[in-house]
């Protein structure tokens, strides 16, 4: 005779389920009621959630929308350089307008970017100021002669810093030529001391009354490399081919005038004639110190 086997529900798979009906009617409503609570408690946690998630991301939206343009005001740029530079200070904030005015790395961003530029020599500080605006302050260099190097054209400022671009004749800047060595990547300063030698001595006629006649320096004989018996430095003036034979480079002067020496005659050549060259097309003012010659 075949022996029946036992079922499933004998209680060994449910003894919960046996529990629970063991419980009665009133015991079965509990747990339902539990069940049920909890089940509310969770769909309204998970809703709740959701609905937070939606409300911050709206309220994200309406804050980014709601926020002014940045705008970017350079405080204390030079007007020498106004014309020049501004295209490259446009450019470094123009890939940066469309970032948020709050995003928390946008001023550090912008100040690394104008470090680079090569006619700043130092950022003071960039900050936002309100409304938008962010505010910057700059150490600008001021380009003060053109360096020429055969048909190439290249402004520097006072410390012999090579700026941005490569530039025609411009008869407003002074002009310094015979510089030797390459020009050096803009921002950098110039390797040859030539170009300081010219510098300086534009420096000091910048301050004098005829420094409009002056139209620059050329260094092509520093040292005496091209003929030490001639001039090492000379002055060009306003007139064709006019030229004021200098000497030695200021600070190297043997045997010959001292640097106020020689401005002291071009005082009083501008006294005497309205000209610091006397009228002459050459003069030479390296021997005599009460007075200039004029080359043979």
């Amino acid at each position: 005779m075949t022996r029946k086997r036992k079922t499933r529900s004998n209680g060994v798979w449910f003894p919960r389920l046996r529990k629970a009906f063991a419980l009665g009617a009133a015991g079965r409503r509990r747990i339902l009621l539990s069940t049920l609570a909890l089940t509310f408690a969770v769909a309204t946690i998970g809703g709740a959630w959701w609905g937070i998630s939606r409300l911050e991301a709206k309220v994200r939206d309406f804050v980014l929308r709601a926020q002014p343009e940045a705008t970017f005001h350079f405080v204390d740029v030079p007007d020498q350089i106004l014309g020049l530079a501004g295209n490259e200070l446009h450019g470094a904030v123009e890939v940066l307008r469309s970032r948020p005015w709050t995003e928390a790395d946008l001023c550090k961003t912008l100040a690394t970017r104008l470090a680079g530029s090569g006619w700043i020599k130092k950022v003071n500080f960039v900050r936002r100021s309100g409304e938008g605006r962010i505010d910057v302050s700059a150490e600008y260099r001021v380009p003060v002669a053109l360096v020429q190097q055969k048909d190439l054209f290249f402004l520097v400022d006072a410390e012999a810093v090579r700026l941005p671009g490569i530039y025609g004749r411009e008869e407003h800047w002074k002009l310094v030529s015979g510089v030797g060595g390459d020009a050096p990547r803009a921002g950098e300063a110039w390797p040859e001391d030539d170009l300081k030698v010219a510098l300086r001595l534009l420096a000091l006629v910048d301050r004098e009354t005829f420094e409009n006649q002056i139209t620059g320096v050329a260094v092509d004989n520093v040292r005496g490399r091209r003929d030490p018996r001639a001039s090492h430095v000379e002055l060009v003036t306003d007139r064709a081919a006019g030229r004021i034979r200098w000497g030695s480079s200021p600070g190297a002067e043997v045997e010959e005038n001292r640097l106020e020496q020689k401005l002291a005659i071009l005082r009083e050549n501008f006294r005497r004639t309205g000209r610091a060259d006397a009228g002459y097309p050459v003069i030479d003012v390296s021997t005599f110190p009460d007075r200039f010659t004029v080359p043979g």
